[in-house]
């Protein structure tokens, strides 16, 4: 169960995040003549599903160690993003990037082993 709830809180937060960089140019507010506030369907999905990540991060916290949850799901979530920016955003990845992913997969792996 443990992994189905951090693949879908990752799942939620990338979501989340890539959504709110694609539409992130939709949300508007202003206070002149009162207070106008529009937002797109996708910067709304955005705020969707990254409360929902924040709601499933709360179970995560909560039912399992600290020690280990955090650094997992940081980790996958570090390079989900990374890779969604290269492949959807045509971001670069520089060699310390490169190593960087290498370094934190390592850790994940390292974290995940049971004693």
């Amino acid at each position: 169960m443990k992994y189905i709830l951090t693949f879908i809180y990752v799942l939620l937060t990338t979501g989340g995040l890539f959504c709110l960089k694609v539409g992130g140019n939709s949300l508007m507010l202003s206070l002149k003549g009162g207070l106008t506030f529009k937002i797109g369907f996708i910067t709304m999905l955005g705020f969707i599903l990254y409360i929902g990540s924040f709601l499933l991060w709360q179970k995560l916290l909560t039912t399992y160690d600290l020690s280990y949850i955090v650094p997992l799901t940081t980790g996958i979530v570090q390079v989900v993003v990374l890779l969604l920016s290269y492949f959807f955003f045509k971001e670069g990845i520089s060699a310390l990037n490169t190593i960087g992913i290498i370094l934190v997969i390592i850790g994940i792996v390292l974290i995940s082993i049971k004693k």
